[in-house]
């Protein structure tokens, strides 16, 4: 599929995502001060404020004198709004997306219309967005392998200075479970087992290149074991496999594991993020064992690049109102997702920071094009 090469505008946001450290970026020209951009980051994560101020101090060069967004914006919206989600209806992005788009109705009184736009692991409507019209209308609420991972490891015609960052609104962590009768009850006796039968095991995810098959790698590589993957056509039909005991563990998304967290076939070892989870308090991270380890996925919105500024700020504003919302906090920990509120200037920022890990879980799962 061909595509048509845009021309360099000066859109604050859109020059947030150039940087030469990543195959799809283009040249370094991000604005701003990168001191100022990672320490903002701080609020989100302190691990990725670390990276993330490495990486942004390779983007300081000045933008263009003419940003899209010191154009007058008429008012918005005014008629309703497509929100494209890149998996299909039930998924953890769709009962996510679904929130914000209904919130997003309430607050700025035009439908958000969801439209779920399933296939190539997001590839599809990351495209259909990137493509579309800079007006407004068109968004798309994503999760971090559409913009880490899937560039890593498909041949996308995007790339991510098409995309405008508007605000991350949650992230969660991958969990990893086993069927209650693997020998193993704690995740140091896991990794004692597992490097004891090397090449025995086997982990479930939900599918080839997804953020849990991944995670999975990772870790195996981390540990210094073996393990043979098994994709799903869901993380759902994994965890069932593995209650079932036709598969020993998998790692899973943190929604699809937890409402299964108390059925007695199913042991959960460990997560993935850099803190425990609130609905798992006893569970400890993989950090804990394997200093270091941190391997997150943010949900939140993305917009044409070129789309006005004063628009982005509109749309980051109601989302991160939203995200202080107690009942889509109490809703979102329900599955196992921190609500979060970044800045489009901390999002972009955010992806930068999770590329060198996501990097390095590819190369590990053996997927790097």
């Amino acid at each position: 599929m061909s595509r048509t090469c845009r021309p360099a505008v000066g859109n604050p946001v859109r020059n947030l995502f150039r940087s030469a450290s990543h195959p799809i970026h283009g040249t370094a020209d991000a604005a701003g001060s990168s001191t100022q951009r990672a320490a903002s980051l701080r609020s989100f994560s302190p691990a990725l404020a670390m990276a993330g101020a490495v990486l942004l101090s390779m983007t300081a060069l000045p933008v263009s004198a003419q940003p899209v967004s010191a154009q007058p914006a008429a008012a918005y919206p005014i008629k309703p709004v497509s929100m494209v989600l890149p998996f299909g209806a039930g998924g953890l992005i769709d009962i996510f997306g679904r929130l914000i788009a209904d919130g997003l109705s309430r607050k700025l009184g035009q439908p958000f219309i969801v439209r779920n736009m399933p296939g190539a692991t997001g590839a599809i409507a990351t495209e259909y967005v990137a493509r579309a019209a800079p007006d407004g209308y068109t968004l798309l609420f994503a999760s971090s392998a559409q913009t880490t991972s899937v560039p890593l490891v498909e041949k996308v015609s995007y790339r991510l200075e098409d995309l405008a960052p508007v605000s991350a609104s949650g992230r969660s962590s991958l969990i990893l479970a086993v069927n209650a009768n693997v020998p193993a009850k704690t995740l140091q006796e896991f990794v004692d087992f597992a490097r004891a039968n090397p090449g025995k095991l086997s982990y479930g995810s939900s599918g080839e290149a997804s953020v849990s098959h991944l995670a999975g790698a990772l870790f195996a590589a981390r540990a210094g074991i073996s393990m043979v993957h098994i994709p799903y056509k869901s993380g759902g039909l994994a965890v069932t496999d593995v209650m079932a005991g036709q598969i020993p563990l998998l790692f899973g998304n943190s929604g699809e594991v937890l409402a299964n967290a108390k059925n007695e076939r199913l042991r959960i070892l460990a997560v993935s993020t850099r803190q425990r989870l609130r609905a798992l308090p006893n569970v400890p991270t993989v950090g804990e064992v394997m200093p270091g380890f941190e391997l997150t996925a943010w949900q939140g919105m993305l917009a044409p690049a070129r789309t006005p500024r004063a628009i982005i700020d509109q749309l980051s504003a109601a989302i991160q109102g939203l995200s202080k919302d107690a009942t889509i906090i109490e809703r979102l920990e329900s599955f196992g997702i921190e609500s979060t509120t970044t800045t489009p200037e901390q999002m972009a920022a955010i992806i930068k920071a999770e590329l060198p890990v996501y990097t390095e879980a590819v190369k590990a799962a053996g997927l790097l094009k």
